[in-house]
């Protein structure tokens, strides 16, 4: 059966996975109706052997839905992520604006305001994407501190922090009495989880920070 999706609900889908290898593990293609994209609706098939028949064609499913072949899912996430690098905020109408630009004109929507030679916006829209708690990719991303850990605990703390910023251990003593300490930057979701699960189990106390893919989502959380 075939889930028909509105824009924003395919923007959270692919915000949804964990990286650019989890676009192309969880699609086999980006199918939507004609029309803008606002009013489009969209099907993300997960592999390609759904996506296509045996004629290498759009299935007979889709195409009484009135679903024609889109874009293919990384070039979707491409345009997302040059929108988002442009412009932090990006509200669902920018995303579809880039995108139908995009489809127009095989090339990239150029924002106003950017900076030219990055291609990205100004430092004070980044700074103000990150106190609205939206990351700089298109998925979900954590910042992980180190806030507290047990004189019992130090050595094994101090172990698994020199592996992590691959510092000698006589360091990471030095910085594990010196709290707190970050433990990583931009993670994505498995990478971060990995992280606090360790430095949990060892009873160490681990901040998280989580930044959301879009301007309008919840912030998200680890387990």
């Amino acid at each position: 059966m075939i889930e028909l999706l509105d824009l924003q609900q395919t923007l959270h889908a692919f915000a949804a996975c964990n990286d650019n290898h989890g676009v192309y593990e969880s699609f086999g293609w980006v199918y939507a109706t004609d029309g803008e994209p606002m009013q489009a609706r969209f099907w993300l098939p997960p592999d390609e052997e759904t996506a296509f028949d045996d004629d290498d064609e759009v299935p007979a499913e889709a195409r009484a839905l009135g679903l024609r072949e889109y874009l293919e899912p990384g070039n979707f996430a491409g345009v997302l992520f040059v929108q988002k690098r442009q412009r932090p905020l990006s509200t669902v109408e920018e995303y579809a604006k880039a995108l139908e630009h995009y489809r127009e004109h095989d090339a990239f929507l150029e924002v106003e305001g950017v900076d030219e030679a990055l291609g990205e916006a100004t430092a004070a829209d980044r700074l103000a994407a990150r106190y609205a708690g939206v990351g700089a990719d298109i998925f979900t991303s954590f910042d992980l501190w180190l806030l507290a850990c047990g004189d019992e605990q130090l050595k094994a703390t101090a172990q698994a922090v020199a592996h992590r910023h691959e510092v000698p251990v006589g360091e990471a003593l030095v910085r594990c009495r010196a709290l707190p300490l970050l433990l990583g930057e931009a993670l994505d979701r498995n990478r971060a989880q990995a992280i606090k699960d360790q430095f949990e189990a060892i009873g160490a106390t681990v901040q998280v920070h989580g930044f959301k893919p879009f301007p309008w989502m919840e912030a998200p959380v680890l387990r």
